[in-house]
């Protein structure tokens, strides 16, 4: 992969580590790898395997297509959750937590 697919690649990784708010530590302990790794891919400085972007993408809860590509017409839901007001979010907890009841009936 040359250096600007790698940055690429590192920037939605980056951006989509802060958007669920989660730390480099963590999420190098999700995919088996170190701190030092992860701030390595995010700056474009380290090329990812096939095993990492696999753990990644399932980490980052993305596509292995958005990570390489940048292509999200498959993203994941939480984007569209964590873009809900705090209104919004505290209904869709309530009607989970009905769901949720209504199958242990």
């Amino acid at each position: 992969m040359s250096k600007d697919i790698n940055t690429e690649i590192g920037r939605r990784i980056y951006e989509r580590r802060k958007q669920l708010g989660i730390t480099q530590e963590y999420l190098a302990e999700l995919t088996d790898t170190t701190p030092q790794a992860i701030s390595n891919y995010e700056r474009g400085k380290r090329e990812l395997n096939a095993s990492v972007t696999i753990k990644m993408s399932k980490a980052l809860r993305t596509t292995t297509d958005f990570l390489l590509t940048g292509n999200d017409s498959v993203f994941s839901i939480d984007t569209d959750i964590h873009n809900l007001s705090d209104k919004n979010k505290a209904t869709l907890n309530e009607i989970i937590e009905r769901c949720i009841k209504l199958t242990e009936k």
